[in-house]
């Protein structure tokens, strides 16, 4: 009968009960529509790896038919494009073959991407169809595609063929699996959406609460004409149940109707690049029942659990006592942490084979770190509180301090996401910053070829393979006896930003450069002046200087291909790093970036909803205080400053635990540490004011609650 009682008090409650009852709605279906694409990010994420694994294929891969086949990948790039060449051939009449396709391609015939045949169509031969030799005759499906815009090219060969060009592999399977990486990016989308789930959770679950505790006086009096404390509950609960279930289909149904539309307009850069299957951003259905499920009744609890301090009597709704403020221990894990990379950073100074060999210590130290920015929220409000009011000089000031400081868990409550996804982002960030190239004496901290210029390693092949590319000006860097590069350094200067002399160990030292100069830094040996017979060393790489040009460039690349299919070509205009390594923490460090400011703007979400729970709690107070002559816009200030302080306080306490490890460590294993640079601040920044900004739109209504004729009825 409660139940019954509480559905007909939310559907036939006019004006009263409408606003609250599409208050959770809205804010339920925001959080579902959110919830259901972070899942299905990791789905698509997952279904990329999975799709794109075949292009891993080596002579190790499990057998997976009956006979083998040859097998020669190159990766290659057009326009800063990545793009994949397998050159195939069959040594049997049932090789294996790659998904998206029913066969290998036989000799002469090539199987292409929908985008690889739109790219080709376009492009004068010279460019790129002669990177490709044969007749395009059949399609690769989207089961062998990374995404929609994927260049790739699957080139038969008869078995002679294949050998005369070199370096293919005997494989009897196709690769499933992307080696040992997926399990690092599995891991790293699993972090990621748990790093997302968090802040949405804590915004269903605060305008949940806030749903209910608009009832309190209108509870207080059911209970003055009988009702029970249970069933006050039961209303409560049919009450938010309704909307909670009314806010999930309606997400639901937002989500069906979003994921195609970002399915094409979203691209994820890096080594994934590209835009999105449709199919990709699908939730598995078991996850879909369990949110459809579970957000109503979550919902519900907590509506129910948030009058728990709250003590209905016939006469009143009256506060339970306030909870005791935090107390200083939650400082020790911080105190713990910091001593402890203290220590090591002491001990292990220039010894990172000690580290190696106790890496628990330092996993423990982390995990200790990311606790610390978890607990130490609340108390760090508390002091900033206290301070604001020891040393405020408006009133505005200590009103807000004054707030803050007598509930500091309900302040941090609605940025609990914040400390987590700043932590982790600002950690990678960090270890990123760790031995940066333009330490290396001698060279530019720009390290890259200069625009125009097309680099091509050959790896030590003799003259007489490359001599149609070794015309006039086409600077040569030759292997040196002892496994170095002999280069003139004046020549080497018009094609690279090096400065002379070059250090003594340039390949060496730089392993990660931006981008390009893939000859040097490949090289790992000394780079020295070329002697008398250098015309009869090998060559190592070729540096080609075109007009800049893409036409320009993407010839000598493809010249370049014909005579040496693996050869590495580079370009200023290539944007992928060159190793795997590198791309992939490039992309989890784009990938963690995103989820930081999407954490931001959802504590800007969750933060506008405290903003308008706490005015409607106070809307007595601030009403009297505007009868007394406080103003209007200082009233705002108020509202901003109790929104504003906390965000902030979390941002700054994540930040500086984070900058701990990647210091330490740098230390550690001796090399230089660059922090976080004005990039990375001003996203920070930016998307710390655009949270802010989404809690301005709550101000009008402090000019509605707190209107002079609203005294008379309190």
């Amino acid at each position: 009968m409660s139940m019954l009682l509480g559905l007909r008090m939310a559907l036939a409650g006019g004006r009263r009960s409408l606003p609250g009852l599409v208050l959770t709605a809205a804010g339920v279906a925001a959080g579902v529509v959110l919830l259901l694409l972070g899942l299905a990010g990791q789905s698509a994420l997952q279904g990329r790896l999975e799709r794109s694994a075949w292009q891993d294929t080596e002579a190790s891969t499990e057998a997976t038919a009956p006979d083998p086949a040859l097998w020669l990948a190159v990766s290659d790039h057009y326009a800063g494009r990545a793009l994949h060449r397998v050159h195939v051939a069959a040594l049997g009449p049932r090789p294996p073959v790659p998904p998206g396709l029913d066969r290998l391609p036989s000799p002469g015939e090539v199987a292409v991407s929908p985008a690889m045949r739109d790219l080709l169509a376009a492009t004068p031969d010279d460019q790129l169809d002669d990177r490709v030799p044969g007749r395009v005759t059949t399609i690769i499906g989207d089961a062998g595609l990374r995404h929609p815009d994927h260049l790739v090219a699957v080139i038969g060969h008869t078995p002679e063929e294949l050998r005369r060009l070199g370096g293919a592999q005997v494989v009897h399977g196709i690769e499933t699996r992307s080696l040992d990486i997926i399990e690092f990016l599995e891991a790293g989308l699993i972090m990621a959406t748990i790093l997302m789930l968090f802040p949405i959770l804590i915004f269903m679950v605060m305008v949940a609460r806030l749903s209910a505790a608009r009832h309190e006086r209108r509870l207080a009096t059911l209970r003055m004409v009988g009702a029970t404390r249970l069933q006050t509950a039961a209303m409560t609960a049919a009450e938010t149940g309704l909307g909670a279930v009314a806010g999930t289909i309606a997400g639901l149904l937002g989500y069906l109707a979003v994921r195609p539309i970002l399915a094409d307009i979203v691209a994820y850069g890096g080594y994934q690049g590209g835009r999105f299957f449709p199919a990709d951003l699908v939730v598995p259905p078991a996850q879909v029942i369990v949110i459809v499920a579970g957000v109503p009744v979550m919902a519900t609890i907590t509506a129910v659990l948030s009058l728990r301090r709250v003590r209905i009597t016939p006469l009143s709704a009256v506060r339970g006592v306030p909870r005791r403020p935090p107390t200083a221990w939650r400082a020790l894990p911080v105190v713990v942490c910091v001593a402890g990379f203290a220590v090591d950073a002491v001990v292990l100074r220039g010894r990172p084979d000690l580290m190696a060999a106790n890496d628990w210590v330092v996993n423990v130290l982390l995990l200790c770190s990311l606790i610390s920015a978890v607990v130490l929220g609340p108390w760090a409000c508390l002091v900033v509180g206290r301070t604001m009011v020891r040393y405020a000089r408006r009133a505005t000031t200590l009103i807000a301090a004054r707030r803050i400081a007598g509930d500091p868990r309900a302040a941090n409550r609605s940025v609990g996401g914040v400390a987590l996804a700043v932590f982790v982002t600002t950690l990678l960030v960090g270890f990123f910053g760790i031995g940066p190239a333009g330490a290396t004496p001698g060279v530019s901290s720009d390290l890259r070829l200069r625009p125009g210029t097309v680099e091509i390693y050959a790896g030590g092949r003799p003259a007489t393979v490359l001599a149609p590319l070794m015309s006039s000006g086409v600077i040569v860097a030759r292997t040196a006896p002892g496994g170095g590069v002999a280069v003139a350094c004046a020549e080497l200067t018009r094609v690279v930003r090096v400065a002379c002399p070059l250090p003594p160990e340039l390949g060496a030292e730089l392993q990660m450069p931006d981008t390009a100069a893939m000859g040097m830094w490949a090289s790992r040996g000394a780079v020295v002046e070329p002697g008398p017979d250098a015309a009869d060393l090998p060559v190592h790489a070729l540096y080609v200087r075109t007009d800049g040009s893409v036409a320009a460039e993407e010839r000598i690349r493809t010249q370049a291909s014909s005579l040496l299919p693996r050869a590495i070509v580079s370009t200023s205009r290539d944007i992928f790093r060159q190793t795997v390594e590198f791309r992939i923490f490039s992309d989890i460090g784009t990938g963690m970036r995103v989820v930081m400011l999407f954490v931001l703007l959802m504590a800007g979400c969750s933060l506008t909803i405290s903003l308008i729970g706490g005015l409607a709690e106070r809307r007595r107070p601030f009403t009297l205080l505007r009868a007394a002559g406080l103003g209007l816009g200082e009233l705002r200030r108020i509202a901003l400053l109790e929104t504003a302080v906390p965000l902030v306080c979390t941002v700054l306490v994540a930040v500086g635990l984070a900058s701990v490890p990647p210091a330490a460590i740098a230390i550690i294993v001796a090399q230089p540490y660059a922090a976080p640079g004005w990039d990375f601040a001003a996203l920070l920044g930016g998307g710390v004011l655009a949270a802010l900004a989404m809690t301005t739109l709550t101000l009008p209504l402090i000019d509605h609650t707190t209107r002079h004729d609203a005294v008379r009825f309190e």
